[in-house]
């Protein structure tokens, strides 16, 4: 039988993406640098952890769904997920690779669940998930990727209850996956920040820190937080944040936090967490 491995939260925005290229090519800015630095401890985590199935809750930026067709649950299930171009070309990055069998599996466990997923056998993936990605791998990417996108554009939104809902589906999917591989969670959404209105550019690096801090014990009260008020206190976007709680619902209870990290280079708070199951080995 699989074993899940544990979970990472991280944040995401096209900036992570455009400043990687650019500090691998010429050096990072300042600013950069200490993110760069800061995801660090979790690549070495995950050279030693070795998945052999990634699952990865996200949010499409209008690159692959459009205000005429967007789910608020989808999946996606091919043996290659391409990169999308967001307007400025693709990056120099290889596309990600699906498991077919992994991902009808989990489907099939979803719907039988209750969750009404939108199944894609086409998927274009955006910087929801390739800003952050080789920040974490090197290229070629190490295993398949499970790509689940959330509706985080057009409200109303699913709630933190619900995304906490599926990330306990998931977990309980994939150790039931009949394969002996290593599974891990990735839920990715942006911190603080807001991208139009009088606010754009706003912060809040406590809220983003508070955050980090409480969920591994207190997710529940983070959870009870309502959405408008997560979009008070760290911009409109910051309602990403309920992405998160689907890798913590996915996780069982004796989980340990193995690393935390967070920082603001520009427009959208940065922050990474890494829990791990036990018996790793």
């Amino acid at each position: 039988m699989a074993h899940l491995i544990g979970g990472i939260g991280i944040s995401h925005t096209p900036s992570m993406g455009t400043e990687y290229d650019k500090g691998m090519a010429r050096g990072f800015a300042p600013e950069w640098q200490v993110w760069y630095d800061g995801t660090r401890p979790v690549k070495t985590w995950l050279e030693a952890a070795r998945p052999d199935q990634i699952v990865i809750v996200y949010n499409d930026h209008l690159n692959h769904f459009t205000f005429d067709a967007y789910p608020t649950l989808a999946i996606g299930v091919a043996g290659v997920f391409t990169q999308a171009d967001e307007g400025w070309g693709p990056r120099p990055f290889p596309d990600l690779a699906g498991d077919t069998d992994f991902g009808w599996y989990m489907t099939e466990k979803l719907v039988r669940g209750g969750f009404d997923m939108t199944v894609c056998q086409e998927l274009s993936v955006d910087h929801g998930i390739y800003s952050w990605l080789p920040y974490l791998f090197d290229a070629p990417w190490p295993c398949p990727v499970l790509p689940i996108a959330v509706n985080m554009v057009r409200h109303p939104i699913p709630t933190a209850e619900r995304l906490h809902q599926l990330g306990r589906a998931l977990g309980a999917a994939a150790r039931g996956w009949e394969r002996d591989q290593r599974i891990l969670i990735i839920a990715t959404g942006g911190m603080s920040h807001q991208i139009s209105g009088a606010r754009f550019g706003m912060a809040n690096e406590a809220f983003d820190r508070h955050f980090l801090a409480h969920l591994k014990d207190d997710w529940a009260a983070l959870m009870a937080i309502p959405q408008e008020d997560y979009m008070r206190y760290g911009g409109t976007e910051a309602a990403e944040l309920g992405i998160w709680f689907a890798m913590r619902g996915a996780l069982g209870d004796d989980i340990t936090e193995i690393y935390r990290f967070q920082t603001f280079p520009r427009i959208t708070g940065c922050g990474v967490i890494v829990f791990e199951e036990p018996s790793l080995g």
